[in-house]
């Protein structure tokens, strides 16, 4: 019997299933937005599955960035705007955040799917209006919903 107090290390599989979501969500949503993206610019021809496929593949470093982006803008709303309500200072992150990775998704995606031609700027800007709200809703659900979750399943020990 062991009475000593050193606490008993986390398990690995609790371990996996805390690090699970954070892992599986940010493919997912890169999923959504890439195949809506394709949508728009090629709508559902018979090679959609593999043209989203390789505008997701393309937005992955650009996901990064994204990502890298949002902690920055997060930091730089709470120095500036700290003061706010916390649900002002979601939804203004929110809106930052869909306006950012729409943008770099659009490039990106619209890029592999049109190239670069004559009609590359109004693809892309179609791409970008029409897949803002959808952005701008995955964020909101990520700020007020998913992230609240997954910061109190990583709290847990």
């Amino acid at each position: 019997m062991n009475t000593g107090s050193a606490p008993r290390p986390a398990s690995r599989l609790s371990r996996l299933r805390r690090l699970a979501p954070v892992l599986c969500i940010p493919p997912l949503i890169g999923l959504v937005l890439t195949g809506f993206i394709t949508w728009v610019n090629v709508g559902f021809a018979d090679d959609f599955v593999s043209r989203w496929l390789r505008g997701f593949v393309s937005a992955l470093p650009v996901m990064a960035l994204g990502f890298a982006i949002m902690g920055v803008l997060g930091s730089l709303l709470q120095r500036h705007f700290g003061h706010l309500p916390d649900v002002l200072k979601k939804v203004m992150l929110a809106l930052s955040m869909a306006c950012t990775m729409e943008f770099l998704l659009a490039t990106v995606v619209t890029l592999s799917n049109v190239g670069w031609n004559d009609g590359y700027a109004s693809a892309w800007l179609a791409a970008f209006l029409k897949s803002l709200p959808v952005g701008l809703g995955i964020g909101l659900l990520m700020g007020f919903v998913i992230k609240p979750r997954i910061d109190r399943l990583m709290a847990r020990v």
